[in-house]
């Protein structure tokens, strides 16, 4: 049945529209945190009646009623992925909750076996209006506006919940929202540039892989209509290489936006470029590996809360795994949510180094980026860096067979990353050279096989 035909569940997501929408321009910083003290304490009551929760809180001695606002959430426990792998199905939700009528979302595993929880409907109408959000930001209309989505449609994926399983399809009987056109992006980039040609988008959401691999397509000659005057990339780390190549191609502005599977939308860009959080939506702390607040300017790790929905609860949640850095600073673009500084990407997807230092996605991401200003490498369509010892890289790619035989000579490429690679982060670290005809969707663009849990202080680099 469609939940829209239902006149509480439509009167609750009309409702939830007209609030969100504009809701970080309308009110002032004081009411939003009467708002995040008041939807925290409802959130934690809500936990308290989940077995893994509840068992978490008694052994910390710790009950709703000692939880008033914000500034009591670091008396909470966190919680981990493990935590919700080792208490799935049963105890990630209240022993009366009827998991029949809710979406079960996982992660993609990437990095081990997949995360799991429990959604219900207004849940995925609450997230996605937060993506919606963002794209009445840049000011385009979700009824009008042409736009082509580019995103993870992988089965029991959150964003196919949203567009092709959930939300669009109950939506279309009354919005027949003929003006987006929805992709995965681990579909076959030349079919989804010719399919956008014809469509000519004005605005893209994509996942920053897809968005290079479009942008080098254009570049080839391909996509002479694909002419959008806004792109939101989100998905994974956005480095300012990356960005700049995009924007230059499509002569458009690219903005970042921060979200997962188990918390929804986390933080936007603005238009001026200021990482705002969804402070209304989320509670966004940056920790320690001890759980220790750590002080704006300084990377670190993410613990969320979400602060809406039934299912599974997200509170104090580490899963993420993200590094991020957070900073005090105040955006005149007249949002009143809070911000952060940068985000560097998931710490499963970084490097060690010698001496304890990690290096992070981003860091990884914009050494590519200085490597792509001195020589060539567009004819590497795809690569994968394997960590196999402390000093023992390999990067496996995948060539253009088109751009093959044109210069610089792949020689040539990969000496220059390799001695790039040296000259930064190491003269003893040796780098191996891999060709491959194909990557699986989700394999990780960065495996290390060195255990960071032994590393008594990590410097993030």
């Amino acid at each position: 049945m469609n939940p829209f035909l239902n006149p509480y569940f439509l009167s609750r997501a009309i409702k939830s529209y007209l609030a969100d929408m504009y809701r970080l321009r309308r009110v002032s910083v004081k009411s939003l945190e009467k708002l995040r003290d008041k939807n925290l304490r409802k959130i934690v009551r809500y936990a308290y009646t989940v077995p893994l929760y509840h068992e978490k809180y008694k052994e910390a001695c710790i009950h709703p009623s000692d939880i008033k606002g914000i500034n009591d959430t670091s008396k909470l426990p966190v919680i981990t992925k493990n935590d919700i792998r080792k208490n799935f199905p049963d105890n990630i939700v209240p022993p009366s909750f009827d998991k029949r009528k809710t979406i079960m979302s996982y992660t993609s595993g990437t990095t081990g076996k997949p995360v799991s929880i429990f959604v219900d409907m207004h849940t995925i109408v609450r997230e996605l209006l937060g993506y919606v959000r963002v794209i009445r930001e840049h000011n385009a209309k979700w009824w009008k506006t042409r736009m082509t989505v580019i995103v993870d449609l992988s089965e029991n994926s959150i964003e196919s919940e949203y567009l092709t399983d959930g939300i669009i399809p109950f939506v279309q009987p009354f919005f027949p929202l003929n003006n987006v056109q929805i992709f995965n992006t681990y579909g076959d980039a030349e079919k989804i540039t010719k399919e956008m040609n014809s469509f000519q988008p004005e605005f893209v959401v994509g996942y920053p892989g897809m968005l290079r691999q479009l942008a080098m397509l254009k570049r080839k000659g391909y996509g002479e209509n694909i002419r959008p005057w806004c792109i939101v990339s989100c998905g994974s780390v956005l480095d300012e290489y990356l960005k700049k190549y995009v924007e230059e191609t499509f002569d458009a502005q690219v903005f970042d936006a921060y979200g997962a599977m188990e918390s929804g939308p986390i933080a936007f860009q603005c238009k001026q470029g200021s990482y705002h959080i969804h402070s209304d939506l989320v509670h966004l702390e940056i920790i320690d590996d001890n759980g220790a607040s750590v002080s704006s300017g300084n990377p670190g790790r993410v613990a969320i809360t979400r602060f809406y929905g039934g299912g599974t609860p997200i509170i104090r949640y580490t899963g993420l795994d993200d590094i991020i850095t957070s900073t005090d600073e105040i955006c005149d673009c007249g949002i009143t949510s809070g911000l952060i500084s940068k985000i560097h990407g998931r710490e499963d997807h970084s490097l060690v180094l010698p001496g304890g230092r990690v290096l992070l996605p981003s860091s990884i991401s914009n050494f590519f980026g200085e490597i792509s200003e001195k020589i060539d490498i567009t004819k590497i369509l795809r690569s994968q860096i394997i960590q196999h010892k402390l000093n023992k890289f390999e990067i496996v790619v995948l060539i253009d067979n088109e751009k093959r035989k044109a210069t610089p000579a792949l020689e040539k490429i990969f000496s220059t990353i390799q001695a790039g690679f040296k000259e930064k982060f190491g003269s003893d670290i040796d780098i191996d050279f891999k060709e491959t005809d194909c990557f699986k969707p989700h394999t990780p663009g960065i495996v290390s096989k060195i255990d960071k849990s032994k590393i008594k202080k990590k410097i993030y680099v």
